[in-house]
């Protein structure tokens, strides 16, 4: 069986402009973790709280369904994540793309797993030889 693909559409943290390159020379001279302290320190308490939540979430699906699901991660600020809202009409975060297809947007756990359960056994059918 061929996994479903969970995209989730989230805003993100992202390094304040530091290239590969960059963090070599930081992490060379001990600066990298008061740099990336730095970054963390940017961000709104709100906003490491969503990011706490969220991680729990993805790390419970993983758990249920193992090898079954595949999970990709986008920025809602990317020019990919506008191209899923424009796509699948979505304006809030975090959402989640089930396969393409289904759009859940909020923090219910059991409405999530209801939905990934579904298409789960609606691709089975389709899949099934009629």
């Amino acid at each position: 069986m061929k996994p479903f693909f969970i995209e989730v559409v989230s805003n993100l943290f992202t390094s304040l402009g530091h290239c590969r390159h960059c963090d070599l020379l930081f992490q060379e001279s001990g600066l990298g973790p008061t740099v990336r302290e730095e970054d963390s320190d940017a961000y709104p308490p709100q906003f490491h709280e969503e990011w706490k939540k969220l991680r729990e979430i993805l790390q419970k699906l993983r758990q249920l369904y193992r090898h079954r699901i595949v999970i990709l991660l986008v920025d809602a600020d990317s020019p990919l994540g506008l191209y899923k809202a424009l796509r699948h009409r979505f304006r809030r975060y975090p959402t989640f793309i089930l396969d393409k297809q289904d759009v859940y947007t909020g923090w219910d756990l059991k409405e999530i797993e209801n939905l990934l359960d579904a298409c789960m056994q609606k691709g089975r059918k389709t899949a099934a030889p009629s």
